[in-house]
């Protein structure tokens, strides 16, 4: 997948949270425990991810490209079975990876309503969701994440990320979340700071 994001740091989130509800519909709650793994420039990600009160474990490395403040992925991700994860974080151990930070997110996740965008806008998009983390000790944050099909294309590429940002701009105006509020930096990097 191609993942198009965007994050901001809420002052208010009670507020936030509010006005999410009024034009988007709750969708699930969850917990992610994430622990970030690191051999030189590169990172990989362990996610348990809680919901509904099942686990399920996901393996993640993210090959990131920014835009302006927004930030693209292309995810490399496959599930792991929990039984696996000792012997895969040896592994990782023994290639040379180190465990360079953690962070634990409670999640809720809304699905905002179409009608709020055009549907050019919406063309081409797999999934669009609004989430609504508490992270310890760093703060409470708003996800805004748009999914589209892998793309070769260059100039499709391009409009997906012009239509993410219109889509970006559309929330934040509708929240009262100002520019400044955008986040760039990773959460491994901001908990390195908090620490």
């Amino acid at each position: 997948m191609h993942e198009i994001e965007l994050k901001a740091r809420l002052v208010q989130p009670e507020q936030t949270e509010l006005l999410l509800s009024r034009f988007a519909d709750f969708a699930f709650c969850c917990r992610k425990s994430d622990q970030y793994w690191r051999l030189g420039g590169k990172t990989l990600r362990i996610r348990y991810e809680y919901k509904a009160g099942e686990e399920k474990v996901l393996i993640t490395h993210k090959q990131k490209r920014y835009t302006g403040m927004i930030e693209t992925n292309n995810e490399l991700e496959f599930e792991l079975a929990s039984s696996s994860v000792p012997i895969f974080t040896a592994m990782l151990e023994s290639i040379g990876f180190t465990l360079s930070a953690e962070k634990q997110k409670d999640t809720k996740i809304f699905i905002p309503h179409a009608d709020l965008f055009t549907a050019e806008l919406l063309t081409d998009v797999q999934t669009l969701s609004v989430e609504f983390s508490v992270i310890k000790p760093i703060g409470t944050f708003l996800e805004i994440e748009v999914l589209y099909a892998d793309e070769e294309d260059e100039t499709l590429q391009s409009v997906h990320i012009r239509n993410a940002q219109l889509i970006f701009d559309t929330l934040l105006a509708a929240l009262e979340i100002p520019q400044s509020a955008i986040e760039t930096r990773p959460y491994n990097e901001l908990l390195k700071s908090a620490l």
